[in-house]
């Protein structure tokens, strides 16, 4: 099954990417010149493959995060999320 990235009317700059199978989110989050990973549940083991270590991990909540993800990460990130087992 393909993965689905969905955005809110209001919060654009944010789009929510799902895959059939998994738990959680991922979303990449546009923020000025940059853009911030978030991941819960199944999608951060995958997200760390990908970008490595997460910048932060909030004390609250189930996500993780990376600030400042470059191009050619997030390309290399949804193409392991679209071949990530379901």
């Amino acid at each position: 099954m393909a993965i689905s990235i969905t955005t809110q009317k209001v919060k654009t700059w944010q789009k929510r990417i799902q895959k059939p199978g998994l738990k959680g989110s991922t979303y990449m989050i546009h923020l000025s010149d940059k853009v911030r990973v978030t991941a819960s549940a199944d999608y951060q083991s995958i997200c760390q493959y990908v970008l490595g270590p997460p910048t932060e991990k909030p004390s609250e909540g189930s996500y993780i995060e990376w600030d400042d993800v470059q191009a050619v990460d997030l390309v290399k990130l949804l193409f392991q999320l679209d071949n990530a087992p379901s």
